[in-house]
């Protein structure tokens, strides 16, 4: 290679590299926390720096007047919704979890359920828009040390196959 095909393959590489940042890494960044994060309701909990698992819900105590407690039955009870997983009533918060392409080399995660917040955060809630309770903080999206190392690897796996392109001249 002359140094002059060198440099030519330098400005090729950059180029590509600078398409790869803006336009694809924030797809492969956001293809990774929305899996991380819809795979903390299958932990019941949230993983950073370890699982820290989510306070239970009352339906599963025995002792709880709650035990058991289904809306979708006449009874308000059903023996399956006493072992459901902790935030998996129907998939649709989990489900909801998507990212956005915010600009170039920008992606935001998020849900658009109403509800995401407060069961992400914490706070006040409302038992059928009536009862007023304070709901555990069960985060499920937010910063993560292994979701950064996941994004990391992947990010690399796809800069080598650009760099290390034995198809360029």
């Amino acid at each position: 290679m002359t140094p002059n095909q060198f440099q030519q393959r330098l400005k090729e590489t950059a180029k590509e590299l600078k398409s790869f940042v803006e336009d694809v890494a924030p797809e492969i960044a956001g293809n990774e926390a929305v899996a991380h994060f819809r795979e903390n309701f299958d932990r019941e909990g949230f993983v950073d720096n370890g699982l820290k698992k989510w306070a239970d819900v009352k339906r599963r105590d025995k002792n709880s007047p709650w035990y058991g407690f289904s809306a979708n039955t006449g009874s308000h009870f059903s023996s399956t919704r006493a072992q459901d997983k902790i935030l998996h009533d129907t998939g649709e918060l989990r489900d909801s979890i998507e990212y956005e392409i915010t600009g170039r080399g920008e992606v935001t995660i998020g849900s658009d359920k109403p509800y995401a917040r407060v069961h992400n955060e914490g706070g006040t809630a409302k038992i059928f828009g009536k009862k007023a309770f304070t709901m555990p903080r069960r985060q499920f999206i937010g910063e993560s040390s292994e979701l950064d190392d996941r994004i990391i690897h992947e990010l690399e796996r796809e800069i080598g196959k650009i760099i290390n392109n034995p198809n360029k001249p």
